[in-house]
């Protein structure tokens, strides 16, 4: 794929480092366990980057252009503690701004994931653990990832949807887009970094197996719901109740150019794409990280953000092979 540069050359940048996947052959992994001790512990790729602050030219990123856009969203959730008022308020809100967003006609919420901890407080929780163990403090992702793969996005469809139903849906367009808000105060530590989907080539993927912790394990364990109508083969060695799909980790290429809002506050969002079944040259992903700023210290008070993943349906648009 081309590579397409921003107009304005200019923007302010965060000197960084991101975390790329580790090759196989030096000793990388293709099965990773999130939530665990073992994926605290895991192995990446460290390159020196500059993440550019888009907030100057915020309207010339979008969805279907460079798959992510910053929206202004202000929630009636302030403290995300209670998971009943979470999926109550919260839900229907990001439902809500989707469909305006893209025109989409269904809008189905799969998951939500809070964030409160540092990669400190993590790392240190997995010390001394055992690979299989359950690391319960949530840390921002600090590795250069897509949720899921391509093939990964139709498998946790059918992981949480009626088998019937997904089959109707995906006769259509669809796709998977995460909502990114930071909650009860501005964001001063590990922002978000997403790529513009113009500057990604896909050879850079790498496809990585995620196997989940069952159901009720911590967050990662209710990513997905639906069990009984897929075969093993869906299913991870943690288990028979236990989700398995493919994710896609990305090798390091000078040309991706990655973008964040400085100082993000609780009444805005990111909006970005995981998948769009929809191949007719517009952003199909976004590839994306945490990232520490730059003197950023490792320990101190942590970022606190709320993820949403929603699966995303336009009934009244065909596919596009």
């Amino acid at each position: 794929m081309a590579t397409t540069t921003i107009t304005k050359t200019d923007l302010p940048a965060q000197p960084t480092t991101l975390y790329y996947y580790l090759e196989p052959k030096d000793g990388g992994q293709i099965q990773t366990y999130p939530g665990t001790a073992a994926e605290k512990r895991r192995r990446h790729v460290p390159h020196p980057v500059h993440v550019k602050d888009m907030r100057s030219i915020r309207s010339e990123f979008s969805l279907d252009k460079t798959g992510f856009e910053l929206v202004d969203h202000v929630s009636k959730e302030k403290d995300f503690l209670d998971e009943k008022e979470i999926t109550s308020v919260y839900y229907p809100e990001v439902e809500e701004l989707i469909k305006k967003k893209t025109g989409a006609t269904k809008v189905h919420v799969v998951s939500h994931m809070c964030r409160r901890h540092t990669t400190a407080d993590s790392k240190a929780d997995a010390d001394g653990k055992p690979d299989t163990d359950h690391v319960t403090l949530n840390n921002p992702a600090r590795f250069v990832h897509v949720d899921q793969s391509y093939r990964g996005a139709e498998q946790i469809l059918y992981l949480n949807m009626p088998e019937e139903e997904a089959d109707r849906l995906t006769k259509t367009r669809w796709g998977i887009i995460n909502v990114w808000q930071p909650f009860g105060k501005t964001v001063t530590r590990d922002p978000l970094a997403l790529c513009d989907y113009r500057t990604v080539d896909e050879n850079d993927f790498r496809t990585v197996v995620a196997n989940l912790p069952p159901p009720g394990a911590g967050q990662y364990g209710n990513v997905s719901k639906n069990f009984t109508h897929k075969g093993k083969w869906e299913y991870s060695t943690n288990g028979d109740q236990s989700a398995r799909y493919e994710v896609a980790n990305m090798a390091y290429n000078k040309d991706q150019q990655f973008y964040y809002a400085d100082k993000m506050t609780p009444d805005e969002a990111w909006l970005f794409k995981i998948f769009d079944s929809k191949k007719d040259g517009r952003a199909r992903c976004t590839v994306h990280s945490s990232f520490p700023l730059e003197d950023q210290p490792e320990k101190g008070e942590a970022r606190t953000s709320v993820e949403v993943r929603c699966f995303v349906f336009w009934e009244d648009d065909e596919q596009v092979e």
